[in-house]
């Protein structure tokens, strides 16, 4: 597979080089600022989204906008973050007008091809309303296709197998801060993982079957992550990562303006 090396960032563009992708797709990341236990940090999320965004934009021609950073509010049964400081939690509508307006600003530049990179569980619904109301405010008219997908909605059983070769998998829920996340920001960005706090035994968390408000100290460990992060490593990061960008890929084009110019197959 042919790799571009330098990915196309809006933020590091010009006036002028923005001319020059007119036509291209727009990669969209969201992810959140959000504790993520001892050994990832508040960034987990949106590195994760932003990494996998550039990952697909080194194959296939496409522009990454800059990472919406923050997200919908984490709840303990898929996060915990309001029971730790640092973690900054948005409301529903809030996310909702954001994604609208940002889809908006994009359709208005042009782009007609927009894919949306979600890394934070609870952001789901929350991406669709917005997107939902982006297309209608378009209108059919305005010939515009968007894509959301999460970095885990692809992924391939024999995947998920050899990600938790060591553990049993818990569910996308209880995957917080926990082998996958931590593989894949081994994968992505090394320097940032304490992996002296790795635990070296697993973590038993089995949520209440209810949501109470207030929430109180015990709905979540106190160490932060809902799930173990023994077994991580960066070989599961990128197997992740693959297995990830050639779903996503698929989708884009199956879906995307067939005018759209995929300038590199991706079984070269």
């Amino acid at each position: 597979m042919t790799v571009n090396p330098i990915p196309t960032r809006l933020s590091s563009l010009t006036l002028e080089d923005l001319s020059q992708t007119e036509g291209m797709p727009a990669i969209l990341p969201i992810g959140s600022t959000e504790q993520h236990g001892p050994c990832l940090p508040y960034c987990t999320d949106a590195t994760i989204a932003e990494g996998l965004a550039l990952r697909l934009a080194a194959v296939l021609p496409a522009v990454v906008y800059p990472t919406i950073q923050y997200g919908y509010r984490s709840n303990p049964k898929s996060g915990g973050g309001a029971l730790f400081p640092g973690t900054i939690d948005l409301s529903g509508s809030t996310v909702i007008a954001l994604v609208r307006d940002v889809l908006l600003e994009l359709i208005a530049d042009g782009r007609r091809n927009i894919l949306i990179v979600n890394a934070h569980f609870e952001n789901d619904p929350f991406i669709t309303e917005g997107m939902c109301l982006a297309m209608e405010a378009a209108g059919s008219g305005a010939n515009v296709q968007c894509i959301q997908t999460n970095w885990w909605d692809g992924l391939t059983p024999e995947t998920i197998n050899a990600c938790f070769d060591a553990s049993d998998f818990p569910g996308w829920a209880l995957e917080h801060g926990g082998v996958t996340e931590t593989s894949l920001m081994l994968a992505l960005a090394p320097e940032l993982v304490r992996t002296e706090r790795i635990p070296s035994s697993g973590l038993e968390f089995v949520p209440p079957a209810y949501l109470r408000f207030p929430l109180k100290k015990g709905d979540v460990p106190i160490e932060g992550n809902l799930s173990p992060a023994v077994g991580s490593t960066a070989e599961k990061g990128e197997l992740i990562l693959k297995d990830a960008v050639e779903s996503i890929y698929r989708a884009c084009e199956k879906e995307f303006d067939a005018a759209w110019p995929f300038a590199i197959a991706m079984h070269n």
